[in-house]
C-alpha cells in the first residue's frame, strides 16, 4: 500500500501512519461534535486514543489513509474502507478547519476510482442521522441513502440509529452515461 499513488489535483492519499496520532489530536482534541459523528473514536481524543485508535487501523488488512493536502501536504483527515470484498464500507472524517472546502468530497471520489478498479461492485457507508454534512458528502458522490438500522456503538450510549448508504457501480455507470450523478459533483 506504500507505494500507492492515489491522488487528486488538491488532496493526496497515503497509508496512515503511528506519528500521524498527534495530527488526529490537533483536530480532533477540542471538537466533541467530530469525535461524536465518529463510530470508534472515544472521547476525548487523547494521544493514547488516537495511537490505539491508529494501530487498529493499520493492522494487516486494514486499509486506513491520511488525507493531506497537495502541496503543503497537511493533514486534513482520515479515510477508510475494508469488510466485504464486493462491497466494502467506507468511513471518513476532515479536521474542522478544512471543512466546506471540498475535501472530503475528494479524498472519496479517489477512493471510489480506487475500490472500483479493485474489482468491488460498490462501496456503502453509515451516518449519523446529525451527522448530515457527510451525508451530503456520500449523495454528492453518487450514494442513495438506503435506511436506517440500529448499530451498538457503546461510545455513544449502545444502541443507536445509522443511516445506510450505498453506492453500486453499475448504476453510477449508467447514471454517468445518461448525463447523471456519474461521480461526485464539484461542491
Amino acid at each position: 500500500m506504500a507505494d500507492m499513488r492515489l491522488r487528486s489535483p488538491r488532496v493526496a492519499l497515503r497509508p496512515l501512519r503511528a506519528e500521524d496520532a498527534e495530527w488526529l489530536v490537533v483536530l480532533l482534541g477540542d471538537d466533541r461534535d467530530a469525535v461524536l459523528g465518529m463510530s470508534h473514536v472515544p472521547w476525548p481524543c487523547t494521544p493514547a486514543a488516537a495511537r490505539e485508535w491508529i494501530a487498529r487501523r493499520t493492522q494487516p488488512g486494514a486499509t486506513t489513509l491520511a488525507i493531506t493536502r497537495v502541496g503543503d501536504g497537511a493533514f486534513l483527515g482520515t479515510i477508510g474502507f475494508g469488510g466485504l470484498r464486493e462491497m466494502p464500507s467506507v468511513g471518513y472524517w476532515i479536521g474542522r478547519r478544512f471543512r466546506n472546502q471540498g475535501y472530503a468530497t475528494e479524498a472519496l471520489q479517489i477512493v471510489i476510482t480506487h475500490v472500483r478498479g479493485l474489482g468491488a461492485k460498490g462501496l456503502q457507508a453509515e451516518t449519523f442521522p446529525e451527522n448530515p454534512a457527510s451525508a451530503r458528502v456520500l449523495a454528492k458522490c453518487g450514494f442513495r441513502k438506503r435506511g436506517v438500522v440500529r448499530r451498538n456503538h457503546p461510545a455513544r450510549g449502545g444502541l443507536v440509529p445509522v443511516c445506510i448508504h450505498i453506492l453500486h457501480f453499475a448504476t453510477q455507470d449508467a447514471e454517468s452515461n445518461a448525463g447523471g450523478v456519474g461521480g461526485c459533483r464539484a461542491q
